[in-house]
């Protein structure tokens, strides 16, 4: 069994520890087969026929910082080689840093360097050291989760062999391999879909609102006066509230004096106009803008009590009976905004 040089082992979990430190978003596994050529094998005085070909196997731990640089951490056996048919045969620990060069989506290039500790066995001497490594490959992306890579490598004096017999020889080592390798973390990026437009609907158009407010003249007035009695002026105060609480935008007021049959056209006319200016000063001294106010007197037209009093004759009774057609209308238009 093979031993580690404490040197590498040391090197190694620095290694691995610093990959540990990082998210393992692209950690990966790999193994490989391929060919080893052991460099003159064959022309070691003394040996009369080498074999310097051997088949070669790897295994694999790597960490991707980033899509440019990584490091890995492997074991490798470059395999059996013979001299006058007794065994040359090197296995051992690698560890380097990967360069790498992305070729569009799928394809990218690297580089590798770091070291080679071998354990070999060869010319009836076993050695064990630490080797200068190097080496080049193509990896091609498959999916998220595998790659397919061709690698070659080379390493320097994997091993110092020097024989009873004063004979020595370092081993240059060349191994090809193509290797599958595993990324159980690895995601390609998506970018995020754009968040979907939502269009406000549009704010509903104002409305156009209307409302009428009554008041009997009688709350408001004495029989056949324009001035406002004490309980008027209460009433018209709640009025003014009312058309507050209603709160049209740009609003309008019409006010709309009326009385009863009782006494002449002309008198009749000239007392509900009267009687409509009292409560549209009113309304503007409470703050409605006199521009926004408009009288109108409109006489006796208009009853509300219809034929109802036709065979009263009593002048006392006929005055109470037509009570509801003395009124003051007031009529408040104005925008309203549409609650959503």
């Amino acid at each position: 069994m093979m031993k580690m040089a404490p040197s590498l082992i040391a090197i190694a979990m620095a290694a691995m520890g610093a990959t540990a430190a990082h998210a393992a978003d692209d950690i990966y596994f790999g193994a490989g087969v391929g060919a080893t050529h052991f460099n003159g094998l064959n022309k070691i005085e003394g040996v009369n026929a080498g074999e310097e070909d051997a088949a070669a196997a790897n295994a694999f731990v790597g960490y991707n910082f980033n899509e440019y640089f990584g490091s890995e951490l492997g074991y490798q056996y470059t395999g059996r080689g013979n001299t006058d048919g007794n065994r040359y045969e090197s296995q051992g620990a690698t560890l380097s840093g990967i360069a790498r060069l992305p070729l569009g989506n799928d394809f990218s290039l690297f580089g590798e360097a770091g070291a080679y500790w071998a354990h070999t066995h060869g010319l009836g001497i076993t050695d064990s050291k630490v080797s200068p490594l190097a080496g080049v490959g193509v990896t091609y992306k498959v999916n998220d989760a595998l790659d397919l890579q061709a690698r070659y490598r080379y390493m320097w004096d994997v091993a110092d062999l020097t024989t009873d017999a004063g004979v020595n020889y370092k081993s240059n080592q060349s191994v090809a391999t193509l290797e599958a390798v595993y990324h159980p973390f690895r995601t390609s990026y998506v970018a995020p879909a754009p968040a979907p437009v939502v269009e406000e609907a549009p704010a509903p158009a104002p409305q156009i609102v209307e409302k009428n407010f009554a008041l009997n003249s009688d709350v408001l007035f004495a029989f056949g006066k324009d001035s406002l009695k004490a309980e008027g002026v209460e009433a018209l105060n709640a009025l003014y509230q009312q058309i507050v609480e209603f709160q049209p935008k740009d609003g309008n007021a019409v006010v709309v004096g009326y009385t009863d049959r009782i006494g002449s056209d002309a008198y009749n006319q000239k007392l509900s106009e009267a009687r409509a200016r009292t409560v549209a000063n009113f309304l503007v001294s409470k703050g409605m803008a006199a521009s926004k106010v408009a009288i109108e007197g409109r006489g006796e037209a208009n009853p509300v009590t219809g034929t109802k009093c036709n065979g009263v004759t009593a002048k006392a009774q006929l005055i109470s009976c037509l009570a509801p057609d003395r009124r003051v209308e007031v009529r408040v238009s104005g925008v309203q905004e549409v609650q959503q």
